[in-house]
Order: C-alpha cells, then structure tokens, then sequence
C-alpha cells in the first residue's frame, strides 16, 4: 500500500527525474519511491548497491565485485554450510563483504529469499535450454 507525501525539490533535478522516468518508461512517483527506498537501505548497509537485471531490481554487492549479487553470496553461503570464511575463499572477496551481506540478509531475509528463488529457478531454466540444444546438435551430428 502506498500513502501520499508531499515533496519539495529544486526545479533541476525535479526536471532530470521527470526526463528519466519517461525514459524508463516509469512513473516518476515509483522512481522517487525506488530511490528513497534504495537510498535508505544503501544507507544502512554501506556495502549494498542496486543494479538492474533481466529479472528486475536487484540488491548487489559494490565497488570491486559489480557482477556480484547478494543473492550470489547467500547462495554461496548456504552452500558452503554457512561458513563466512568458505564463501569468501569461494567468491574470492573479503569475508567484511561476506559479513556485510549477512547483514544485509538479516534485514530483509524474505525479499532476497525471494529473488534468490527466482535467480536459481532461471539458472534451471537455462540449464534446460543448454541441454535441449546439445541434444539437438548431437541429433543433427548423429543423422549426417
């Protein structure tokens, strides 16, 4: 549910946000809602960006790892018999990084549990696909 509230800002940027919500396409009320709700967090956990992924929005972790998401570290980390040093060595990142997103996690363990359900559901996905092409080349090998 959403509430209204008003807000102030100065004409330049005011003019910028409107320009890049029609770019995207999106309504510049949910692209203030997206950036305060990201500011915010990002806030709190230093560590954590936002980027956009095919599958939408996504928490990440910064700087020197821009590939890296935090639904990669949780992954990693239940993986690794939730060993923080494990999925550092694993992920070749510092186990502070590893940490932070723990953090990161136990804020807001439904969202990422979620994403994180949605990101291993199209790595089946594409895993399907790969074998379904494989065994049609192998088809087309075997048939000449």
């Amino acid at each position: 549910m959403t509430t209204p509230f008003s807000l102030r800002m100065d004409e330049e940027t005011r003019d910028e946000l409107t320009t890049h919500a029609e770019r995207l396409e999106v309504n510049a009320s949910k692209l203030v809602n997206r950036y305060v709700k990201e500011g915010l967090r990002m806030d709190k956990h230093p560590a954590i960006g936002f980027k956009t992924t095919a599958q939408g929005r996504r928490a990440a972790v910064l700087a020197a790892h821009p590939g890296l998401q935090v639904v990669d570290v949780i992954g990693t980390f239940r993986a690794e018999a939730q060993d923080a040093g494990k999925t550092a060595r694993y992920l070749h990142i510092p186990e502070d990084e590893v940490q932070a997103v723990l953090r990161y996690y136990a804020d807001y363990r439904d969202e990422v549990d979620r994403d994180l359900q949605e990101h291993l559901e199209t790595q089946r996905n594409y895993k399907r696909v790969l074998e379904h092409r494989e065994a049609q080349a192998r088809r087309r090998v075997a048939n000449g």
